[in-house]
This record gives C-alpha cells, sequence and structure tokens, in this order.
C-alpha cells in the first residue's frame, strides 16, 4: 500500500510527444485575412483546417476538382489521403491529451479518496474513544463513594471524551504532499500566449474564441471562468495558486478533489474539440475524387 502510495504522489501521468506530422507548423494567427481569402467557406472549417495545418492542401484540391483524366484523378487521391492522415493524427493527438488528462484526473481522486479512507478511519476511532470515555465516566462517578473522587472523575472523564470530540472536527485532516512537474492547468489560469504543454494545433483552438459556442469568449477563457466560480470559490493565496496551478504542494482530500473536477472540466472541452474535427472531415468528403466539369 505504501508503495502504490509512493507511486500516486508521483508525476507518473506524463505528457506524451505531439504526434503532428509538421512539429514546427504553427497556425496563421491573421484570422480576418484567412477568412477573407476563403468567404465561401464556413468560418469555422477554415480555421480548424489552419489549425491542423491542411487550409492550403484542402483549398489545392478544391482547385483540382476539375481537372480531368487518370493522373489528375490519382493526385486528389493522393493529396486526399495527406490530409485524411493529418486529421487523424490531429484526432489521435487530442485523444492522448484527454487521456493524459483523465489520467490526472483520476490520479488526484485517488490520492483524495486515500486521505478521506485515512481521515474516515480516525474519526471512528476517536468517536468510538470518546463513547468509551464517557460510559466509563459514568460508571466511575456511580462506583466511587467518595464526593470528591466523583467529582474527580466526572471532569477528568469529560474532558477526555470532549477533547476526543474536538480532535474529530479537524476541516482538513490527514494532508499529502503532490509534486506536478508540469501543471496542465497552469497555462489556461494564467492566459499565457502560448504553451509547451499542448500542441500548436490544440493551444489554437482553446484560445481562438470562434471554437467556442458564442464566440465572444475562447474555450480557455470560458473553463477559466468555470473554475473562479465553481472550484475556487474565493480569491487564491499566493500559496494555494501555486498548490493548484504551480509545481504542486501539500494537498487536503477536499484540494485533491478539486483539482480532479478541474482536469475533468479540461478533459471535457478538449474532447470537443473533435466535433471540429468531424466538421471538417465533412467539409473534405463533399470534395469528389473525379474531376466535375
Amino acid at each position: 500500500m505504501e508503495m502504490n502510495r509512493l507511486q500516486m504522489e508521483s508525476n507518473y501521468c506524463a505528457p506524451a510527444p505531439s504526434l503532428h506530422p509538421n512539429k514546427e507548423y504553427h497556425p496563421l494567427m491573421n484570422k480576418d485575412s484567412l477568412l477573407n481569402q476563403y468567404p465561401d467557406w464556413k468560418p469555422h472549417t477554415v480555421l480548424t483546417a489552419n489549425a491542423t495545418g491542411t487550409l492550403e492542401m484542402i483549398a489545392q484540391l478544391r482547385q483540382m476538382r476539375r481537372d480531368t483524366g487518370l493522373a489528375a484523378t490519382a493526385r486528389r487521391a493522393i493529396l486526399r489521403s495527406d490530409i485524411q492522415q493529418r486529421l487523424m493524427i490531429a484526432g489521435t493527438e487530442i485523444a492522448g491529451l484527454a487521456a493524459q488528462l483523465d489520467c490526472e484526473g483520476e490520479r488526484a481522486d485517488q490520492l483524495g479518496r486515500y486521505l478521506d479512507d485515512i481521515n474516515d478511519t480516525r474519526d471512528n476511532r476517536l468517536t468510538v474513544a470518546s463513547i468509551a470515555a464517557g460510559a466509563i465516566t459514568t460508571i466511575l462517578t456511580i462506583k466511587l463513594n467518595d464526593e470528591r473522587a466523583q467529582n474527580f472523575a466526572a471532569v477528568t472523564g469529560g474532558a477526555i471524551s470532549t477533547g476526543l470530540v474536538l480532535m474529530t472536527i479537524n476541516p482538513a485532516g490527514k494532508k499529502i504532499r503532490l509534486r506536478l512537474d508540469k501543471n496542465m492547468l497552469s497555462p489556461l489560469w494564467y492566459e499565457s500566449d502560448s504553451s509547451h504543454y499542448y500542441s500548436p494545433f490544440i493551444w489554437y483552438m482553446l484560445t481562438e474564441p470562434m471554437f467556442s459556442n458564442t464566440g465572444k469568449h475562447s474555450l480557455a477563457a470560458s473553463i477559466r471562468g468555470r473554475w473562479q466560480e465553481y472550484d475556487m470559490g474565493t480569491e487564491l493565496s499566493k500559496k494555494e495558486e501555486q498548490k493548484f496551478f504551480g509545481n504542486g504542494g501539500v494537498y487536503t482530500a477536499d484540494d485533491l478533489h478539486t483539482r480532479a473536477a478541474m482536469l475533468n472540466e479540461l478533459q471535457s472541452s478538449i474532447r470537443s474539440l473533435n466535433q471540429d474535427l468531424q466538421d471538417l472531415m465533412q467539409f473534405l468528403e463533399e470534395i469528389p475524387i473525379q474531376g466535375t466539369y
């Protein structure tokens, strides 16, 4: 059990390396120019293609759709295959990141349950001891004939019983130290312009407002807002900020459950990016392989 606990405290949810076929690729940031360049495309399609590095390839495929002949058909098939491969790898990267966040969330939740079990066991033992102390005090008070001895037993027993009860009133309970070599929550909380925690294409989709439901606030901003409203509660001290968004620290069970909840919220948003990829794939499927007039 001790070895398992030590393994849980270490950072075993190591991030997977980027699977993007062009690791040096960064999405273009001139959104307005891109949207003006492709006015007949849906804005979502343009930006998703830009995020995945397939924008020029899809534009080229659309330009080739009127070319006829076997050679043209073969070129279109090869280009389509290259685009599909990139989108498939992008989907795999989303799945890998979601799996990493799931691992981190489960790690925090398991450690939280570990502390809950210890604290529950401790409280149960103290409660039983308090009841036993009260029972013994009552018996002694009845059995002793001397009034002074009765009073002494009653006061002493009451103090012991009260002390044991007060020991159970511990809002924090046992704590645990957790090291976070790479805190996946950090870039979203500090509103970083870029992050080596995420691939360029995923970070672009998280921080571009058009990928959110409203189109006004990015997914990253929406996630951060939910953390502030539902998970963090009050303003954080520097120590708490370091614990939740820095390199770790000393956590209570409630802290760990809070971290797990935030990781799960982020994971859900990451998984939602698959919908954008599916829309782009549908757009790609509508481009015919055979030449058209």
